[in-house]
C-alpha cells in the first residue's frame, strides 16, 4: 500500500468516524471530475463558516504528443493525485476559499526529442507534495443535494528525467527544467455533486 493510498484511506475513515460520532450530521459524500481525473470526495462541516475535505483522484490515462519550449514529448499521460483541504466561507454563501495540500500520483513517460537529442523520460510535479490554493462554490440544489466547483492552482513546477545519464541528455534536461521553473504554478479546475446528510 502507497503512502497516497493510506493517506486518503485515512481522511475518508477520519470523515466517517466523523459521521458517527455526530449521526452524520455536517457530513457529505461526493463525486465529480478533475483535471486530474474522477474524483470521490468527503466533507465534514465544523461550523457554517469552515469545512474539511478530502478528494481521492484518477482514471485518466492516454497518448498524447506535445512541445515543452523546443522539445517534443510522446508518451502515456498518467493523472492522479489526493487532496486534503479546508474551506472557507467567509460571506456565509456558497462562495468559498480553501486551501490544503496535494499528493501527486501523476506522471509523464515517453520519448523526448530536443532537436538531435532523443531519449527516454519521465515528467512529474517537482514536488508530489504541493500546496493547493482555490476558490469556489457549493450550492444547495436540492434537499441534501449540492453541486460544487473549485479553480485554483497547485504551487509546483513540472521536472523532467531520465535514466540516461549521457552528458547531452543532462544538459538537455537542465534547460527544459529551468525552463519549466519559469512556471511555478499548475492549474486545478474540478466539479462535483455531494449528498449532505
Amino acid at each position: 500500500m502507497t503512502l497516497k493510498t493510506m493517506l486518503a484511506a485515512t481522511v475518508l475513515g477520519t470523515v466517517a468516524t466523523g459521521a458517527v460520532a455526530q449521526n452524520f450530521d455536517g457530513v457529505s459524500f461526493g463525486a465529480g471530475v478533475t483535471n486530474f481525473g474522477l474524483s470521490l470526495e468527503g466533507e465534514y462541516a465544523v461550523s457554517p463558516q469552515v469545512g474539511v475535505r478530502g478528494m481521492v483522484m484518477g482514471g485518466f490515462s492516454f497518448d498524447d504528443e506535445f512541445d515543452i519550449d523546443d522539445a517534443t514529448v510522446d508518451g502515456e499521460v498518467d493523472l492522479g493525485g489526493v487532496a486534503v483541504l479546508a474551506d472557507y466561507y467567509p460571506l456565509g454563501n456558497a462562495w468559498r476559499l480553501s486551501g490544503g495540500l496535494f499528493f501527486s500520483n501523476s506522471e509523464v513517460t515517453g520519448t523526448v526529442t530536443d532537436g538531435a537529442t532523443t531519449y527516454d523520460g519521465e515528467i512529474n510535479f517537482k514536488n508530489e507534495v504541493a500546496p493547493l490554493i482555490t476558490t469556489g462554490f457549493s450550492t444547495e440544489v436540492a434537499q441534501g443535494w449540492s453541486v460544487s466547483g473549485d479553480i485554483g492552482v497547485i504551487v509546483s513546477s513540472l521536472e523532467v528525467s531520465s535514466d540516461d545519464n549521457t552528458g547531452t541528455v543532462q544538459a538537455d534536461i537542465a534547460e527544459l527544467n529551468a525552463d519549466l521553473e519559469d512556471v511555478p504554478v499548475f492549474p486545478f479546475i474540478g466539479v462535483a455533486v455531494s449528498y449532505s446528510y
